[in-house]
């Protein structure tokens, strides 16, 4: 069912241009639903891709809204999702996610890195994340809430040590969903992730299956 990413994490709380983990630069067109606001080419280099192996495409959306100000709080949760999603593919083992999240989330980002079922493990396959919106946050005006869907029903979880798929695993509704993250204005003009909402599942979240 492969891995997914940190959506109930703390408890509380993507197109036209496509990024392949595989190669860091690929890109193919997809229509996105949903979209809050006109959407923009993402400007190059601005989503960092992870050095995923080669048995292993994710699919980032490459949609932007317009505005300039929330295109950067987008493209900070998109480095986030990557990051997070690397460093379950290392089984917990790699941190760059730190700088994308606000310093009270990093430890309950590191609690759910260091499950046993994220050390010893990895995952292969294809993840795609599409349909991503943006909106203001309705209890924190001055934040912005990134949504999008994740599918990862083309993905199936690995031993870490070995690389050989683990046994009794089946695409289910679980594997399509979507995810919220709030992220939160810094004092230098960036965004940092301050926490993430439940994923919704399908078929609550109908966009997210195809």
């Amino acid at each position: 069912m492969g891995k997914g990413l940190p959506g109930a994490l703390l408890g509380v709380a993507v197109g036209s241009l496509m990024l392949s983990a595989c190669s860091g630069s690929g890109s193919s067109s997809s229509f996105v639903p949903g979209a809050t606001a006109a959407a923009t080419t993402q400007p190059a280099g601005a989503v960092n891709m992870p050095p995923f192996g080669k048995d292993v495409h994710v699919m980032m959306t490459g949609w932007l809204p317009g505005n300039a100000t929330m295109a950067r709080a987008v493209i900070a949760d998109k480095n986030y999702e990557l990051a997070y999603l690397y460093a379950e593919y290392r089984g917990g083992q790699d941190e760059g996610w730190q700088s994308y999240v606000s310093p009270a989330m990093q430890a309950g980002v590191r609690k759910a890195l260091s499950a046993r079922d994220v050390t010893t493990e990895s995952f292969q396959g294809t993840i795609r994340i599409f349909a991503m919106r943006q909106i203001r946050d309705p209890l924190s005006p001055a934040d912005v809430d990134v949504s999008a869907c994740l599918d990862n029903a083309q993905a199936v979880n690995t031993n870490l040590t070995t690389g050989a798929v683990l046994p009794g695993q089946s695409p289910s509704d679980s594997n399509y969903y979507r995810y919220t993250d709030e992220l939160a204005p810094t004092a230098s003009g960036g965004w940092q992730v301050v926490s993430s909402y439940s994923p919704i599942y399908y078929p609550q979240a109908k966009e997210c299956k195809p």
